[in-house]
């Protein structure tokens, strides 16, 4: 009896667990045929067709600003400053007083010098009258002469230093700020203050000795920089360095730019760009098509698939930048609908519906629309 319903237990707990087993089975077998026929998720995206544009070919380098004058003006005579005559970035013209120093030592030397060659004036003079009546020797009029000449360069000496106790402006600019005080005393070749004539800035920069054909005096420039980065600046070639640098091989060049307007200032960083007389054709995409990693540089092109618009990674090899734009070398033809944003969410074979309410984006929208169907 026992026997027999412990062969009953066990019949019914296999057909239990047999069934539980099953059923598992069964809906995993329904889950993963959920999963396989489930439909692609299809992601929103802009998009923009591969235009060909003329581009002005250009040879593009890095440089620094400086101004066309620029010098830290200081005394050559040392003395205690007197007198300042000017206020920190202030505007000033060639020949304006900027500074004197203290002059009354040299003041009582030169009166001085004057009065002792007066006195050897008057003795030349007198001097110069006896000869003629041989009362006097010729050597003792020489002697005169001589004697008269070095009492006059003593005067005009000490002029001189008189002159120097007063600084000038060299050249129209601007100044800096204010590096001395009054009563301060100056050493000779003591920086008093920073001029700068902002009419010109002159960009140094270097370029490959390969581009040496496009290197001629007065071709043109542009130049961009941080500090006004919607701006171009227009400038031209004012010097090329003859000789090229055996260790980088680079060419010095130097260029001229015009600044009426005084914004742009010396020791900017600036992106130049030497300008070409001749065009190319080129494959340009906006700039934020392109993903840029270290496996190389690739776009999103859309693509007709099998069940609508697909979006397939293109690998591309990109060119210089202007406006926006990314000329493209290789990788892409005229006519190619890239994936402009939401790239992030995409990856090769993924369903794309292309956002038409983009003004912008309106053509390659049309491009991108499935085919109507048919009733």
């Amino acid at each position: 009896m026992n026997t027999k319903r412990m062969v009953v237990m066990l019949a019914v707990s296999g057909v239990v667990f047999g069934g539980v087993f099953g059923f598992v089975q069964f809906k995993n077998m329904m889950i993963k045929d959920y999963f396989a026929n489930l439909p692609k998720p299809v992601i929103t995206v802009t998009a923009q067709p591969a235009a060909t544009e003329k581009w002005q070919r250009t040879v593009p380098a890095v440089g620094t600003l400086q101004a066309v004058n620029g010098v830290d003006i200081s005394s050559s005579v040392a003395g205690l400053i007197k007198e300042i005559a000017f206020q920190s970035g202030q505007r000033v013209k060639k020949g304006d007083r900027l500074l004197r120093l203290d002059a009354d030592v040299e003041q009582t030397d030169l009166h001085s010098a004057q009065a002792d060659a007066e006195l050897a004036r008057i003795s030349a003079k007198r001097q110069r009258t006896l000869v003629r009546t041989d009362t006097v020797s010729q050597a003792a009029v020489d002697k005169t002469e001589a004697e008269l000449k070095v009492k006059e360069a003593k005067v005009a000496g000490i002029r001189a230093t008189i002159e120097k106790k007063t600084v000038f402006a060299p050249f129209d600019g601007v100044l800096g700020v204010r590096k001395v005080d009054l009563g301060q005393y100056l050493q000779p070749g003591q920086a008093i203050v920073n001029l700068q004539d902002l009419s010109v800035m002159l960009a140094d920069f270097t370029v490959s000795q390969k581009d040496l054909a496009a290197l001629e005096v007065g071709a043109a420039l542009a130049m961009t920089t941080d500090a006004w980065p919607e701006r171009t600046f227009d400038g031209s070639i004012s010097a090329v360095e003859p000789k090229v640098d055996e260790k980088t091989g680079m060419v010095m060049v130097q260029g001229r730019f015009p600044n009426p307007d005084g914004i742009l200032r010396p020791g900017m960083f600036a992106r130049i760009e030497v300008v070409r007389p001749s065009q190319a054709d080129v494959v340009t995409v906006p700039i934020n098509a392109v993903s840029y990693n270290l496996h190389g540089d690739s776009v999103f092109v859309v693509r007709d698939g099998t069940d609508g618009k697909e979006a397939v990674r293109t690998f591309v090899k990109v060119g210089e930048r202007r406006d926006g734009k990314v000329a493209v070398l290789s990788g892409l033809s005229t006519g190619d609908v890239v994936v402009t944003s939401g790239q992030v969410k995409l990856e090769t074979g993924s369903l794309v519906d292309i956002r038409a309410d983009d003004p912008l984006r309106a053509d390659a929208s049309q491009l991108a629309q499935p085919p109507a169907k048919t009733e």
